[in-house]
């Protein structure tokens, strides 16, 4: 269980990359629910997006790099 990520002399916390993966999946499942017309049906995106990159970011968490 990583405590802290390095690059180079530099230590990051793992809720950077973790941060990073959940924003890049969510642009990634805004643009699939954009090309697939699913996205009409949401009332609310930017609350949408924050939701989803919650969601990613627990599944990350839980499932493949934990902090």
């Amino acid at each position: 269980m990583p405590h802290e990520l390095s690059w180079g002399d530099v230590y990051f916390s793992p809720l950077l990359l973790v941060l990073i993966l959940a924003v890049t999946a969510t642009w990634i499942t805004v643009i699939i629910m954009n090309k697939t017309r699913l996205s009409r049906f949401i009332a609310f995106p930017s609350l949408t997006f924050i939701a989803i990159m919650v969601f990613y970011v627990v599944a990350i968490d839980n499932f493949y790099i934990p902090f």
